[in-house]
């Protein structure tokens, strides 16, 4: 799968199609029930945002175990990136940008690659794997013109499920299906259902859960819960951005 090349997308031009009120905080909310507008409510603010970051947990649950890893999301307008994906056994990947450059590194293999302007994406083509999807869903709607071919990116049918306080924040509950898609056949594989839930207040995702594929066999069952503590338009200095592979090791 290969994404396309980053593209900006004009937040302004975003939220009015959406048509989301804004608070005298600067922050979106929305009175909409329909879990679909919810949702794009939501991709509308992520792409307008001036900078982001977060800290996220992600736990999986296998047939006869549990797994827990962590990762690192900073985002500022345009293309200065970082994110940091560690893992419980000590494996590291990471990608970063300095807002001309993406860069990609990972601990097993010691190497670091470097995009020219124009082929970023490239950084992406292992997160999916590397990050078990997690590198993929917040990035997808940062760069919303890339193409990323995340979780979210594949998500429909998205029905509302009430509401439910996610670490003490109200949320907006969805369902929908995802799936993962080869670019170049159009090939649909790993067919599941996800839960994410939405903010109330700021319209930011606070968890999101993915069920095993449709027709996994129990023995290699394998669902993901993922848990984000966002922040909309943080302020962060350039060395926010800065990863150095030798000292990560």
């Amino acid at each position: 799968m290969r994404p396309y090349c980053l593209k900006s997308l004009a937040a302004a031009s975003l939220l009015a199609a959406a048509g989301i009120a804004m608070t005298s905080a600067g922050m979106a909310v929305t009175s909409l029930s329909a879990a679909d507008d919810i949702f794009q409510q939501s991709r509308a603010v992520y792409a307008a945002l001036h900078s982001y970051s977060d800290t996220g947990v992600l736990d999986i649950e296998y047939a006869t175990s549990r797994e827990r890893h962590t990762f690192t999301t900073r985002f500022k307008a345009p293309r200065r990136f970082y994110f940091d994906f560690r893992k419980s056994g000590g494996d590291r990947f990471a990608i970063w940008s300095d807002g001309e450059k993406f860069h990609d590194w990972w601990r097993s293999t010691g190497v670091q690659n470097d995009y020219q302007q124009g082929r970023g994406v490239s950084a992406f083509n292992q997160a999916g794997y590397l990050t078990l999807g997690s590198g993929l869903k917040i990035p997808a709607l940062l760069f919303p013109g890339a193409g990323l071919q995340g979780a979210f990116t594949n998500l429909d049918g998205i029905v509302p499920d009430g509401e439910e306080d996610v670490d003490g924040r109200r949320c907006y509950r969805l369902v929908g299906t995802t799936k993962d898609v080869y670019t170049g056949t159009g090939r649909e594989v790993n067919v599941r259902q996800m839960t994410v839930w939405v903010d109330a207040e700021t319209l930011l995702i606070r968890k999101v859960f993915e069920d095993a594929p449709k027709g996994t066999a129990v023995a290699a069952v394998m669902r993901i819960t993922t848990r984000y503590e966002p922040q909309a338009n943080p302020a962060l200095d350039d060395n926010s951005f800065q990863f150095v592979s030798s000292a990560s090791k």
